[in-house]
């Protein structure tokens, strides 16, 4: 027991004394943990995947999701690309409006991982008139700027989530 709070007590020594943080390659909050650094260059997916499915419910406003999700881009990841898409699709045998936020990366094996949320609302005339698809590599402007600007996130912030589609894909 006293080894165990030595060992403890010298890490804490140390990462004060090198000038790391105890939280360096960690994004926290009130529910949930992330460690960004599952090896030196390899970020844990299911950590990330883990990480948007405790901070995003029904219950956050389009805004708070928003947010989880730049938080959750935050995790340094080697050749990321982001990616907004909005529209009405019938992906599942139901038209409905897609509001989608995407990271794409590597996954070391020539592939790539899409860690995906997909806000769905019913379908009606105002959103069958919108639709846009933007990767972040195709603007200037800082990403999330542009989301927030964008005639898909008006419509949705204004408008009832009927549901929520958190997932990681791999291509």
């Amino acid at each position: 027991m006293k080894k165990s709070i030595a060992v403890v007590l010298a890490l804490i020594l140390f990462f004060i004394f090198s000038g790391c943080s105890l939280n360096d390659g960690i994004i926290s909050n009130e529910n949930t943990t992330l460690n960004a650094n599952k090896s030196d260059n390899e970020v844990d997916s299911m950590s990330l995947l883990n990480f948007l499915k405790d901070n995003i419910s029904t219950d956050n406003t389009v805004d708070e999701i928003i947010n989880v999700f730049e938080q959750m881009c935050k995790t340094p990841v080697e050749e990321d690309l982001l990616l907004l898409e909005y529209g009405v699709y019938d992906f599942t045998g139901e038209e409905l409006f897609y509001y989608d936020l995407v990271r794409q990366y590597p996954d070391g094996e020539g592939e790539y991982y899409q860690l995906c949320v997909s806000l769905m609302f019913s379908p009606d005339e105002i959103n069958r008139e919108l639709q846009d698809t933007l990767w972040s590599d195709d603007t200037t402007e800082n990403f999330f700027d542009y989301i927030r600007k964008s005639s898909g996130y008006e419509y949705a912030k204004n408008h009832i989530i009927k549901s929520i589609d958190i997932r990681i894909d791999q291509t």
